[in-house]
């Protein structure tokens, strides 16, 4: 962050409670986040923002202490989203006996959700993929991304436990560290590397590979 986006005396955040903070507070972050994916994170500055957002600098300051402080906040809602968007599925309001289908609805569960998590990955990649890599050289990032991580792996334990009388997997806390780390590197491979391979063929075969991996398709 530059000096120009720090301050030595930091005022007292406003915590918006009417719906015109609100909203405003919600323009800056959206303004943040449309800066950041197109001019990248270093290259925008605080006056562009608030600029952005329609606000005055000063308002800027009341609700952000610094740049830094609005990319968390902008990365914190982000990884929410991303969140919701990949857990939207009707699976994960379902008990274990309305989960325990036929073969065919656990093949198109597991594909459904392979499918969220790429759709996910289309909300502002840019911005996704550049806060990813500072992840590993930005501890505060870093965090954001752990608890991230943290959620998505407590959810398929979850899931995996609706499933416990067809899985074939014997250590289901390590099997779901193994299957999201799986499908977040498909992702990245697909959304933030660029495959000659298509995408409907990832999800396929990585599907396929869940399934067999996961499911116990004969006694």
């Amino acid at each position: 962050m530059t000096t120009a986006d720090n301050r030595k005396e930091a005022p007292e955040l406003r915590v918006p409670k009417q719906k015109r903070g609100i909203k405003t507070k919600t323009r800056i972050l959206k303004a943040a986040i449309k800066l950041f994916a197109k001019k990248g994170i270093h290259g925008t500055n605080t006056k562009e923002i608030a600029a952005k957002a329609g606000v005055s600098i000063g308002s800027f300051y009341s609700y952000f202490s610094d740049k830094k402080t609005l990319l968390l906040d902008v990365l914190d809602d982000f990884l929410k989203q991303i969140y919701a968007k990949i857990w939207e599925s009707e699976i994960t309001d379902r008990s274990a006996h309305e989960f325990n289908g036929d073969y065919d609805s656990l093949y198109a569960e597991i594909r459904g959700i392979v499918m969220h998590v790429m759709e996910a990955y289309d909300l502002s990649p840019e911005f996704h993929r550049q806060t990813h890599a500072l992840r590993y050289s930005d501890p505060d990032i870093n965090r954001l991304y752990e608890e991230d991580r943290k959620r998505e792996i407590q959810q398929i334990q979850r899931i995996l436990g609706l499933i416990d009388n067809r899985m074939r997997i014997r250590d289901p806390d390590a099997a779901a560290i193994v299957i999201h780390n799986a499908v977040e590197s498909v992702a990245h491979t697909a959304k933030f590397l660029g495959s000659s391979t298509e995408e409907k063929r990832l999800i396929s075969e990585l599907t396929d590979m869940l399934y067999y991996y996961i499911i116990r398709v004969s006694d």
